[in-house]
């Protein structure tokens, strides 16, 4: 009231024009202009990047009233995930600007606070087709069962009335455009909820399949029902090879004897990833009539099929009439097919396997050597058993771990005083292996030598990871008292927030109070936020450009484009790594045939990176084929290692950071084989 009767005066004086000057004076200062779009947009990146909401600023941000800032906002309250903000991020789902409300039901599926699952259901009825399919994706990761049943109403009521069976081709995840993105995101929230009635309904009109689609038999294979088979049979006889070769795994998944008449055209498709996971199903399910089928692919032509019909053959019943050929390939030059060879033959016949490993040399080839011992671990003989023991004195500790893991197989809690002993290895990776083999055994009393493996690793760097998590991993399955003294050092004292964070739910797992993780220091070299941000906040005259690596190889350059407005902390520290030459003469040490070709590991086998971790930037954008991500050990911990997708990949939506799409060179990509070097690595930035 008194403001109301001050302001009245002041107005009255002024138009009477009588003020006095002590009046004048008396008047409050102007408030400051608000702060230019690129200094929030910056704040709004500098906040995510330590994971933190600053004391109420993001939260202020998100009620901007400049609609690309709220919609930045939105992202970045989504990958800090604190629950606090969740409030503001179910009010954005009213926002008028349908790009905000995008964002914000994406959102609040990376937050993942089952608070917004009332909001989310309604926003199902959105009047825009990406809002309902984000909701459905949000609500899927949330986890929250009473959705699934609504989810797959809005499958079925988008789909045309007319048709018996819709049959989709050419759909673009990548494309912002996609007219199928809605059903698409909200029958891979179902697969995410794994509600098999729900499913049904989507998938299934009676006994008759609703689609002849990738995404509805990825679907169908993802959930592993036998209620779901007649979409598998169907799309067996697909002619979209996606189809054929998701409705092998799913066949596959299912193990049954009677499925087995449909995979064995699948085994001899022309298509080489259909082929690939018809062999790997036959594996799964193991019916002797599946080894002459696999025998047949080893005279084809591509080594990819070759390699999976060996590793057919090694879980098949064998075939004695096969030796010599076995034997024949174990001097494959390829040590791909010969490592591959070493597990077939060791599976179809022991006696040959120890004749043929005493009279040969040690394989020049790491992982090679690695395929031994694995090979060794599943025979779990007395001799293999001392073999695997004469390995662990390989030059390379690189293949410590498989023999380390091969011992634990074979020899069970007979092999806990090895791997105890290991923990205290200088190499970071057998370290791993160690920690990770107790946990596997469900050893108990070993907290005290796990949690020296912690502080051990603190030397490997701070932003070496790998070894102190595989520690705080298996200690947190000790459960004793000592070890909830140990997780809460680790909670309060490691210097990446990775693993506080890591510690800190395991703390309460065991229903002892945890310390806030806190802000995320930064590792990695500094980076100007404003600059990153730039492409949000356009100058006049200053054009804009897509960043893109060029990365050479044997077989070709791919080309990649990299996204620098979602992701600009991790494609920025992937251009800063090229340009020192971090990358050059690195090997690719992840090859997955119809998956992931991996590389950027300095040790070259994925157990290093460039001494810092970066923070995930998780995007809408899908994992298709092309696709290039951050490998990761656990939310956060990315540095250099990277990978590109060979197929469509849904289940790594959402949990990895990707950075960048190849524009060309898929075919370079496709023909990369473990141990392949990149040469060098060039990049492109506009100047």
């Amino acid at each position: 009231m008194v403001r109301r009767v001050r302001l009245g005066c002041t107005l009255t004086a002024l138009v009477l024009g009588w003020a006095a000057p002590a009046a004048r004076a008396a008047k409050k200062p102007a408030a400051p202009p608000p702060p230019p779009r690129i200094e929030k947009l910056a704040r709004l990146l500098a906040m995510e990047d330590a994971r933190s909401p600053g004391a109420g600023e993001l939260e202020r941000l998100l009620r901007d009233p400049d609609r690309g800032v709220r919609r930045r906002a939105a992202l970045a309250a989504g990958r800090v995930a604190d629950p606090a903000l969740v409030p503001a991020l179910v009010d954005l789902l009213n926002d008028q600007e349908v790009e905000v409300r995008r964002v914000a039901a994406f959102a609040l599926g990376l937050a993942g606070e089952r608070t917004a699952v009332d909001r989310l259901l309604k926003a199902l009825a959105d009047s825009d087709a990406e809002v309902r399919g984000r909701a459905a994706e949000a609500l899927g990761r949330i986890g929250d069962p009473r959705s699934a049943a609504a989810i797959a109403r809005l499958v079925v009521d988008a789909l045309p009335k007319t048709i018996g069976r819709t049959t989709v081709r050419g759909d673009d995840p990548g494309n912002p455009a996609d007219s199928w993105s809605e059903q698409r995101l909200a029958l891979f929230a179902l697969a995410r909820l794994k509600d098999v009635p729900a499913a049904r309904l989507a998938l299934l009109d009676g006994a008759r399949p609703r689609f002849d689609w990738w995404a509805a038999t990825w679907v169908a294979m993802r959930l592993e029902s036998p209620e779901l088979l007649p979409v598998l049979v169907a799309d067996a006889g697909s002619d979209d090879p996606r189809s054929r070769a998701l409705a092998a795994r799913g066949l596959g998944a299912l193990a049954g004897a009677s499925v087995l008449d449909l995979l064995l055209p699948l085994v001899r498709d022309p298509d080489e990833t259909v082929a690939l996971f018809a062999l790997r199903a036959l594996g799964a399910i193991g019916d002797e009539r599946g080894t002459p089928a696999a025998a047949a692919r080893l005279a084809s032509s591509s080594d990819v099929v070759r390699r999976e019909a060996l590793h057919a053959l090694a879980v098949l019943p064998p075939d004695p009439s096969l030796r010599q050929r076995l034997v024949g390939l174990v001097a494959e030059r390829d040590p791909w097919i010969r490592a591959a060879a070493l597990s077939a033959l060791a599976h179809a016949d022991r006696a040959d396997f120890a004749l043929v490993l005493s009279g040969m040399d040690a394989d020049p080839v790491w992982w090679v050597r690695s395929a031994i011992a694995s090979a060794l671990g599943g025979l779990g003989d007395e001799t293999s058993v001392g073999i695997l023991h004469a390995m662990l004195r390989d030059e390379d500790p690189r293949v410590l771990p498989a023999v380390l893991e091969g011992l634990r197989r074979a020899r069970g809690k007979d092999a806990l005083d090895t791997l105890r002993r290991h923990l205290e290895h200088a190499d970071l990776g057998v370290r791993v292996a160690a920690a990770e083999g107790l946990a596997a055994l469900g050893a108990t009393g070993a907290s005290s030598p796990l949690l020296a493996a912690w502080r051990r690793g603190l030397g490997d760097g701070a932003g070496e990871l790998e070894a102190r998590l595989a520690a705080v991993t298996a200690l947190a399955a000790q459960k004793d008292e000592e070890a909830g003294a140990g997780l809460a050092e680790v909670a309060g004292a490691d210097p990446a927030r990775a693993v506080r964070v890591r510690s800190a739910l395991a703390l309460r797992e065991l229903g002892v109070p945890a310390p806030d993780p806190g802000a995320q220091a930064v590792l990695r070299p500094t980076l100007d936020y404003r600059e990153a941000m730039a492409p949000f906040d356009p100058r006049a005259g200053v054009p804009l450009y897509t960043p893109r690596a060029f990365i050479h190889t044997r077989h070709g350059v791919v080309e990649i484009h990299l996204d620098v407005v979602e992701a600009p902390l991790t494609a920025a520290s992937f251009v800063d790594l090229a340009r020192a030459g971090f990358y050059d003469g690195l090997v690719f040490h992840r090859v997955e045939p119809g998956f992931v070709v991996q590389g950027g590991c300095p040790r070259g086998d994925g157990n290093s990176g460039p001494g810092y971790a970066l923070r995930c930037e998780i995007t809408r954008r899908p994992y298709g084929r092309g696709a290039v991500g951050m490998a990761l050990s656990g939310k956060d911990t990315g540095g250099s290692q990277f990978f590109v997708t060979l197929s469509p990949q849904p289940h790594l939506d959402g949990g990895f950071t990707l950075f960048g799409q190849v524009v060309a060179g898929m075919d370079a990509v496709d023909r990369i084989r473990p141990g392949d070097v990149i040469e060098r690595v060039e990049v492109w930035t506009g100047e």
